[in-house]
């Protein structure tokens, strides 16, 4: 029986997308990191004089960096009575700029069911010298605990990182599940010089392939292979100078822009597979795959009814109406286990026993335990495989779970409708549809048979207003009160952080937010109202010192009119843009700002009203003088949901040029006696 692994693709904090497989028995996988660059001399291929002479992009003149080399290596291979895909992924790229330096933190994602191994990793400083990363100083970090269940990160600087300099990594992984291949994105964050995948594929093996976003009528070399014992096809494709794919705002998601070849197990010969009651012929349709995760979600169902039942009975107990049950079940399932954030779908589900104990559930997990749930107290539901808008667009022609990123249920309604529910939006209120869901593709799976659909699109309103208060101080501090309401999806992901967080925890998220908003903030302190309300918008006050807002000038005082919501530097690359811009998740802020006037100071005249918009967005400010001597500044920034091609740019750039000046602007007072000095 051929069972799918848990896994979730992260990005490396350096430009790669990986997924690291996790079983859902719980063993390891992987040896723990090993040899270092100077212990394993096989690991490099030579640096060539172009790559050590390059000095910039002709392609990307404002590139911090550039990737040499982009490269992965798979073989399916059968050591004794097991059969594991082994990944060498190997990395290459050169700092161009100090900004560029960024890249020499990097992050490699681990699980509790998974291990990577044989990190290596050397810088090649600019005038030779290799300096390797020793493995002392590679080092595992959690970043997500739950009881005993960890997730965890590997992580390690690069020495002597500088302009100049190439740094390259390389670590092996293997994976267990087979039903497709992880899918390997070509692009990096910055212009990639060379990006190169092979796979070697047994003789009694075969996948259907998919190149897409790949250049017309190239697809992957195939020629034989043979290792040891094995043989089969090697399948090799190779993409050069390819546009960075930046993480900045308004770009789509990596499939919706970034080349990549997946690889979806069609057939195996000899093998028999439980989940479609039948061998050889694996995904070749939508109702293959539909009826593969019917039969384990069914299957984690029917093992799992008598453990929740009591459960259910605890929850609804003094509950009487159908859909006051349905509401009060949903909720717990939201609110009483906590989410796993995985963001892909394999057609299985832990059992219904494990997540009572353990109180976490990834999506189909949730999904799985709410139609269990609610199928104790009689009503149906059935599983959706969503495509969610964070993911990009579904490929109505390749049979794949690597296309869908959660798993929804849809509750049958009079009339032939359904109601929508996604239970891993922990902190929404019930009938919140997610930006995710909204329009998006879906696989509608009902007694074992699937049905592709769309999902209805629901704007939700999602908003940010803050309220502040600026006192200036003589020593070019400025003491900042702030209230802000959070709602819709602002709310939502901010309650994800801090809901399931101690009450230290939330303190230093606080912290570091407001470090992000505005370098060198300080919290005094902070409260937070409604935070356990889902219904409610989320309050938040905060007390805050924070520099850099207050310049003295002779006998002027100049204040900066914008405080969180600014925009220091244009956030859309100078570069030929590839790609559409996206706004599949609504934006609205608004910020409205009260400068007190310091003590015998009185402000000049405002400054001149601004407005300025795009084919995206439109942003307005202006300011006023208040009766008590204060100066009130007004900020607002709408995006709606909408997609526009990439030849806006241009516009897109001229806006958010404009808003970096309005954002800069100052209020000016002056001494009470003296004439108006004017705004700047």
């Amino acid at each position: 029986m051929d069972i799918p692994h848990r896994w979730r693709r992260l990005w490396i904090a350096v430009f790669v997308a990986l997924a690291l497989a996790l079983l859902p028995g719980g063993r390891g996988l992987f040896d723990a990191p090993g040899l270092s660059a100077e212990q394993s001399t096989e690991a490099w291929s030579d640096i060539s004089p172009e790559e050590r002479n390059l000095k910039h992009v002709e392609q990307d003149p404002d590139a911090d960096a550039v990737v040499l080399l982009n490269e992965r290596n798979g073989r399916i291979l059968k050591p004794s009575d097991d059969i594991v895909n082994v990944l060498d992924y190997h990395f290459r790229y050169k700092i161009l700029t100090e900004r560029g330096k960024r890249y020499g933190d990097v992050e490699i994602p681990a699980g509790k069911y998974s291990r990577v191994s044989n990190i290596r990793a050397r810088t090649v400083k600019s005038d030779g010298t290799a300096v390797p990363v020793p493995p002392d100083q590679i080092f595992e970090k959690v970043t997500f605990q739950v009881g005993t269940y960890k997730e965890t990160v590997w992580v390690f600087h690069f020495p002597a990182v500088e302009p100049g300099a190439i740094l390259e990594f390389r670590y092996d992984r293997h994976d267990n599940r087979l039903i497709f291949i992880d899918p390997f994105y070509f692009g990096g964050p910055e212009f990639t010089l060379k990006a190169r995948m092979t796979q070697a594929i047994p003789e009694d093996m075969g996948y259907t392939v998919l190149c897409d976003l790949c250049p017309a009528n190239q697809a992957p070399a195939v020629s034989p292979w043979r290792e040891g014992k094995a043989k089969g096809q090697m399948y090799t494709m190779e993409l050069r100078d390819l546009p960075g794919y930046k993480r900045e705002q308004l770009m789509p998601p990596p499939r919706d822009a970034n080349p990549r070849l997946e690889m979806l197990l069609a057939h195996w010969k000899n093998y028999a597979i439980w989940g479609l009651g039948r061998q050889n012929q694996f995904f070749i349709d939508w109702p293959s795959v539909a009826l593969y995760a019917w039969s384990y979600y069914q299957d984690a169902m029917k093992t799992g009814l008598s453990d929740i039942r009591p459960v259910v009975e605890g929850w609804v107990q003094a509950v009487a109406d159908p859909q006051d049950k349905m509401k009060t079940i949903f909720r717990h399932v939201q609110r009483d286990f906590r989410y796993r954030p995985f963001d892909q779908v394999y057609g299985v589900s832990h059992s219904i026993a494990s997540m009572l104990k353990d109180k976490l559930a990834d999506n189909e997990d949730k999904a799985v335990l709410l139609m269990t749930a609610l199928k104790s107290v009689g009503i149906d539901s059935y599983t959706v495989l969503v495509s969610g808008k964070d993911g990009g667009s579904l490929n109505p022609k390749f049979f794949s779970f690597s296309q869908f990123t959660h798993t929804v249920i849809a509750v049958p309604q009079p009339g032939g409708s359904y109601l929508w529910l996604d239970p891993t939006v922990s902190y929404a209120a019930y009938g919140f549809v997610p930006w995710k869901d909204s329009g998006a593709d879906a696989l509608l799976i009902k007694n074992g048979k699937g049905e592709m659909l769309t999902l209805p699109a629901k704007n939700e309103l999602s908003a940010t207003r803050y309220r502040i208060l600026v006192k200036p101080r003589k020593d070019g501090q400025a003491d900042v009160d702030v209230e802000a309401e959070f709602s819709g999806e602002d709310a939502v992901e901010l309650r994800e952080e801090l809901v399931p967080a101690a009450e230290a925890a939330r303190k230093t998220y606080l912290e570091a937010w407001a470090q992000k908003k505005r370098n060198g903030a300080v919290l005094n302190s902070y409260t937070i109202e409604d935070i356990e309300d889902q219904d409610k918008p989320l309050r938040l006050k905060m007390s805050l010192q924070i520099p850099g807002l207050v310049t003295s000038a002779d006998e002027v005082v100049l204040v900066r009119g914008c405080v969180l919501t600014c925009k220091e530097s244009n956030p859309i690359s100078r570069a030929p843009r590839q790609y559409p811009f996206y706004v599949d998740r609504g934006w609205n802020e608004d910020e409205s700002v009260v400068i007190q006037a310091p003590r015998g100071m009185k402000p000049s005249q405002a400054p001149p009203p601004f407005s300025t918009k795009s084919a995206v967005a439109t942003h307005t400010f202006s300011c006023m003088s208040l009766e008590d001597q204060s100066m009130k500044c007004s900020h607002a920034f709408v995006a709606r949901r909408n997609r526009w091609p990439a030849s806006e740019q241009t516009n897109v750039r001229a806006m958010f040029d404009k808003i970096v000046e309005a954002d800069r602007t100052t209020v000016a007072f002056e001494r009470s006696d003296a004439t108006a000095a004017g705004g700047h």
